[in-house]
């Protein structure tokens, strides 16, 4: 039997198995900020035509003005509006603020226009975009 003398530094048995590794980072995302949702409401309705009221929702933080994207689902048309600037391409509408209409506090909802529009009362899927 072989005797180890405590005083006599050994080698070791086994070879590390696991190499050194890089610190991992995780990915980072952004708060969402200026982020913004909006619906029409249809406010009135009648045989040829309707009133439409807009609101937007500042979801992240506070806007300072939204620009909104709708296409019409049938042959609806706007005939007048009010608190926007407006244009329109065949059945798709692009609306903006007109400046003192544009501030939306963070997790406020605000009316910002209004408009008539032509065909049956039906609202179109808005799509809101911070200016």
């Amino acid at each position: 039997m072989s005797r180890i003398d405590p005083d006599e530094p050994t080698e070791p048995t086994t070879e590390p198995t696991t190499e050194p590794t890089e610190p991992t980072t995780e990915p980072t995302t952004d708060p969402v900020e200026d982020e913004c949702t909006a619906s029409i409401e249809v406010v009135n309705d009648w045989d040829s035509g309707w009133q439409g009221n807009v609101s937007v929702t500042a979801d992240g933080g506070a806007l300072e003005g939204w620009d909104l994207t709708w296409t019409w689902p049938g042959d609806q048309s706007i005939s007048s509006h009010w608190n926007a600037d407006l244009t329109t391409l065949g059945s798709s509408v692009t609306a903006s603020d007109v400046g003192w209409n544009g501030a939306v506090d963070s997790g406020q909802t605000r009316e910002v226009f209004g408009f008539i529009a032509t065909g049956g009362g039906t609202s179109p899927q808005v799509t809101c975009s911070p200016a």
